[in-house]
């Protein structure tokens, strides 16, 4: 019985020994690894990973591989200019050119008629009125009793001179900014005109100063006095 047991726990360590050099056997047989088919594996599942979030979105738009160059601003260089009054002198100092900038000089004899009556209109034959003009000193100058005048204008040659006199000297000294009335004594020629009738121009001269300005008058045309009916 004891030789028995023996034999069995004999066989168990024998059979443990056979299974221990067996294992390490197949630990030593054990193949080195590929480390390029590694690399390619992990390569694959990479990929993998990438195509399948590619497909969970597939709103992702792309970037460009280019962009588009902005275009190149163009400067527009711009030069100030400015105009420089002519100077020189004969002494041999130079001077510089261009166009003047006009300076304002206020006109010392001027005038501006405010009204006048009676108005342009068709006259009797025969009847004599004055011609009525208010006219405003609107310069810088005295018009002189003795120096302004009033003349009828010779060189309009389509007007007619039917007037008393033809030349006389306002009546007042005249100061800027005032007024004066100007009459002229107009008689009606005796034949009757048709249309254009009379145009008179009259000039305001001073001997000083020249022309001061101008007014006209116009008779369109004119008609026969009516005949007077005889008191039986």
């Amino acid at each position: 019985m004891k030789n028995s047991m023996k034999l069995m726990r004999f066989g168990w360590l024998l059979a443990g020994a056979l299974l221990l050099s067996a294992c390490g056997l197949a630990a030593a047989k054990e193949p080195t690894p590929d480390i390029a088919a590694v690399q390619t594996e992990a390569v694959q599942q990479a990929m993998a990973q990438l195509t399948l979030e590619a497909e969970l979105n597939p709103s992702a738009t792309p970037v460009s591989p280019t962009l588009t160059p902005l275009p190149t601003a163009t400067l527009i260089s711009a030069t100030a200019t400015r105009s420089i009054a002519s100077s020189g002198s004969s002494g041999g100092t130079s001077g510089s050119s261009g166009t003047p900038i006009p300076t304002h000089t206020p006109d010392a004899w001027k005038c501006a008629i405010l009204d006048e009556y009676p108005l342009d209109k068709p006259q009797m034959t025969g009847w004599i009125y004055d011609r009525h003009w208010v006219i405003k000193n609107t310069g810088t100058t005295t018009w002189w009793a003795t120096d302004v005048y009033v003349q009828f204008d010779d060189s309009c040659t389509k007007c007619v001179n039917v007037a008393s006199e033809d030349k006389f000297y306002i009546n007042d000294n005249v100061e800027p900014g005032e007024e004066i009335d100007i009459f002229v004594n107009i008689k009606v020629p005796t034949s009757p005109i048709a249309f254009p009738g009379y145009t008179m121009a009259w000039d305001m001269i001073s001997e000083n100063g020249g022309l001061i300005c101008e007014f006209w008058n116009n008779i369109p045309s004119t008609y026969p006095a009516p005949t007077k009916t005889p008191v039986p």
